[in-house]
């Protein structure tokens, strides 16, 4: 074909393509409830919207600082933060700069020097954190600096495959959760310290055992070559259980060999069974045997003492599901964990309804803060805010961040505060207004390309500048801990120039 054929042929389709953008509904033509269709209006193919994206070059190499270390004396921390380093940190906000909010976790985190005992930090968030990401940075960093190893806390099943751990099942478990669509009247309201529960079905009669009437279900734990070290280091193992109302068997191995089997008489309320080793197990199976299925709360390979980190991933959820499970037990499990801090991280389920006002979603975030503050007075409550999400601009040029973000961001921070919560802001912290197009482009790319998730390198790069954070605040609290009196507790000392 000729040259000017060619040229002929090209105009004549841009011209239709043209007519196309001029006639095309601005608003998009809605094919079903779920899809829609949308054209380029004419103005933006001929002129473009230009779009900057935020440079993120310094933020990637000012977070890595590397895992922190402790020195000789306790008084003292060395975060390898310098003060140029110190300057650029994103740092806590607490409500009327009032840091006294989280004393009680940082005072706690000091004790472990003097008793060692284990504490526990819950990370509950949305689909960002799925497959231990962000948490497993966390566990590292304060494991290695304070003490402590293992998983924490482990569902029999989950969305997506964690990290931490290599983790089969028998096929005849069944996930509960409290968030998204379930039959109270099936479950209840008793989701447990993950808001979601399993059992097994009892149809399947196992052939072995002498009671023709018994069912069994079995969990297998593997190390994980991706995990961090210390993930693999543990001395026990914990399974949390609901009601069941007749006797239950549970027998523990190290690859084929059992180690410890025992039964329990029929409970109605929270029971936590443990198993301790002498020698560490390079495999895990723990076998199940009832009439009935108990309700599976989790698992959990901790050590004695020191710091366990839970990585809690609640995928659809917004992060205001507490209210409609049994505080009562929520309650009873945090203070006999001697869990110490809530860190909330939840937005994206947020964000797609794009309204004027989310003062809606304030209130409803900060009555389950307050819940969640009274069900352990121990306890200190970190929100972490929603990160950047970007979609592609309908004027051309490119993505662009949602116009909702720093809305939600804001009603996030305004709940945390009102009830007396610290917040970090993510969205500001990785750059701003445009920064995830920056992260998704990167080389190496930093967040998936459905521009609203952190990949695994991104997540742990974001996780270390929480953590710089966090660790700011505590060599400042130590450094002036002398003078500083620690909100009252039933567990934690009144410091006042004494212990």
């Amino acid at each position: 074909m000729k040259p000017v054929r060619i040229l002929g042929f090209m105009s004549l389709i841009y011209l239709f393509l043209l007519v196309i953008a001029y006639f095309f509904p601005k608003n998009g033509i809605s094919v079903t409830d779920s899809v829609q269709l949308k054209f380029p209006g004419l103005k933006n193919i001929i002129f473009p919207k230009t779009i900057t994206y935020t440079d993120i070059s310094k933020i990637i190499r000012g977070s890595d600082t590397g895992v922190v270390e402790i020195n000789q004396y306790p008084d003292q921390i060395d975060t390898n933060l310098s003060a140029e380093m110190r300057a650029k940190l994103h740092r806590l906000q607490f409500p009327g700069n009032n840091r006294s909010v989280i004393f009680q976790f940082l005072e706690a985190l000091y004790q472990l020097k003097n008793e060692p005992e284990l504490i526990r930090i819950m990370h509950y968030g949305d689909s960002q954190i799925e497959g231990d990401r962000m948490s497993g940075t966390i566990r590292y960093n304060l494991q290695s600096l304070f003490g402590g190893s293992g998983t924490g806390l482990l569902p029999v099943l989950d969305v997506t495959p964690t990290l931490s751990v290599n983790k089969s099942c028998s096929p005849n478990w069944s996930r509960y959760t409290i968030f998204g669509r379930h039959d109270t009247t099936k479950t209840g309201k008793q989701f447990g310290p993950m808001l979601s529960f399993c059992r097994f079905s009892t149809s399947v009669i196992d052939s072995s055992d002498n009671d023709s009437m018994m069912t069994s279900a079995w969990v297998k734990l593997t190390p994980s070559s991706r995990a961090y070290s210390r993930t693999g280091e543990f001395d026990h193992l914990s399974i949390y259980l609901g009601k069941n109302k007749k006797p239950l068997i549970i027998e523990v191995y190290n690859k084929e060999n059992l180690m410890v089997v025992d039964t329990l008489p029929p409970f109605y309320e929270l029971k936590k069974y443990t198993c301790y080793f002498r020698e560490r197990p390079s495999e895990i199976t723990v076998k199940f045997r009832s009439g009935t299925s108990p309700v599976v709360y989790g698992l959990s390979l901790d050590n004695s003492s020191g710091i366990a980190v839970d990585n809690i991933p609640m995928r659809g959820s917004s992060g205001v599901d507490f209210n409609r499970t049994d505080l009562k037990l929520l309650s009873k499990f945090y203070q006999s964990e001697k869990v110490r801090l809530l860190i909330l991280q939840f937005g994206v389920n947020v964000a797609p309804n794009i309204v004027e006002d989310y003062g809606f979603y304030e209130e409803w975030l900060y009555k389950n803060l307050i819940s969640l503050k009274k069900s352990n007075p121990q306890m200190s409550i970190i929100v972490i805010g929603i990160s950047d999400m970007a979609r592609k601009s309908e004027e051309g040029g490119g993505y662009e961040s949602l116009p909702n973000i720093e809305k939600i961001r804001d009603a996030q921070r305004n709940a945390a505060f009102r009830a007396e919560c610290g917040f970090w802001d993510t969205y500001e912290a990785m750059g701003g207004k445009n920064s995830m197009p920056s992260w998704v482009f990167a080389n190496p790319p930093l967040a998936s390309t459905d521009f609203t998730h952190f990949n695994p390198e991104g997540a742990r790069i974001i996780a270390q500048m929480f953590i710089n954070a966090l660790l700011a605040e505590y060599e400042d609290y130590i450094k002036s801990r002398k003078t500083i009196i620690i909100p009252k507790s039933d567990s934690l000392k009144t410091r006042n120039g004494k212990n």
